[in-house]
């Protein structure tokens, strides 16, 4: 697989911030295509049309969820777009974007791999419905809308989903009751950034995927909100939560995922450059690029060089190891 497909999706329906729909311009003015782009042959698709907020950007007229007949478009148009993809020899990776495109992307990456586990990295759940939301902002309830737990006359385009087993939530730390009740219910493996940190990404993932894949053949996909960092690392994203993962387990997650090789997909969420001074937004996509060429060098069994390289140019947190 040489073949990396890249799709920016500019979706911000799902919270209040505009900035969230610039980190595809944003990362490629600082030339992360070129620095990807050596390894293997990119198929750059730009970034997807979609629309842009209404002036009543928050109003839910006669539905819980804000922006709603905006998030239901959207998303379609995203899974449509990704079905439409020939996928056979590629990775594709999304650029996002709220996390709320998580419910698109996710929709159609599942028309090209029926049996794909997801390993959803961020420091909320996400599984709120619509009726136990306090926010009511869409990018806290994508995996409801795929796990089948919620119910909106807006998204009857919704043909297929989740089955709780194949997801794995990886560095929450920040769960309302209702998304620990949730996940408790349907049995969802989860790991806090605590257990991560004190048990290590490799042992958990390895036990996780086996329980759910265990004669390893079946495709994996990553959908990674940047939250999932401490805010230390991750400056500019919108819903920051202390106490996260060690930066060194949040890669070697990445690079772990990658060298299974049935990786096939990835979202990444949340960045937003118009948070933080200009220094802290060079600081954050270079953190985000880095974590790129880590995921993908491993993919093209180009090992972990990039990982060690990053790692090495900035402080850690604890001993590196790999």
């Amino acid at each position: 697989m040489n073949n990396i497909q890249i799709l920016g999706i500019p979706f911000d329906f799902g919270q209040e911030h505009i900035g969230v729909r610039l980190p595809y311009s944003y990362l490629k003015d600082r030339h992360f295509i070129n620095r990807l782009r050596p390894s293997c042959n990119i198929i750059d698709h730009q970034e997807l049309p979609l629309p842009f907020k209404l002036k009543e950007k928050n109003e839910m007229k006669n539905s819980l969820i804000k922006n709603h007949e905006l998030c239901s478009l959207a998303n379609r148009d995203i899974s449509d777009f990704i079905k439409s993809l020939d996928l056979k020899e590629s990775f594709l990776l999304n650029i996002g974007g709220d996390h709320g495109f998580g419910l698109g992307s996710i929709h159609g990456l599942l028309h090209h791999h029926k049996d794909m586990i997801v390993v959803w990295a961020d420091a909320h759940g996400d599984v709120n419905t619509p009726e136990s939301s306090l926010s009511h902002n869409f990018h806290g309830m994508p995996l409801s809308f795929l796990l089948g737990l919620a119910r909106d006359k807006h998204f009857n385009w919704i043909t297929h989903g989740l089955i709780p087993k194949d997801l794995i939530l990886f560095g929450t730390r920040d769960l309302d009751e209702s998304e620990k009740f949730i996940i408790q219910k349907l049995g969802i493996q989860h790991f806090s950034a605590k257990e991560i940190n004190r048990f290590g990404h490799k042992s958990l993932l390895e036990s996780a995927i086996q329980k759910i894949d265990p004669y390893g053949t079946r495709p994996i996909h990553l959908s990674l909100d940047v939250d999932v960092f401490d805010p230390e690392d991750m400056t500019c994203t919108g819903t920051k939560v202390k106490e996260g993962p060690f930066r060194e387990e949040i890669f070697g997650m990445g690079t772990f995922l990658g060298e299974t090789g049935r990786l096939k997909s990835m979202d990444i969420a949340e960045f937003n450059p118009l948070f933080g001074t200009e220094e802290e937004g060079e600081r954050s996509s270079e953190l985000i690029i880095s974590f790129l060429e880590s995921v993908l060098g491993a993919l093209l069994m180009k090992k972990d060089k990039p990982t060690r390289d990053y790692l090495k140019r900035h402080d850690s947190k604890s001993e590196l190891q790999i």
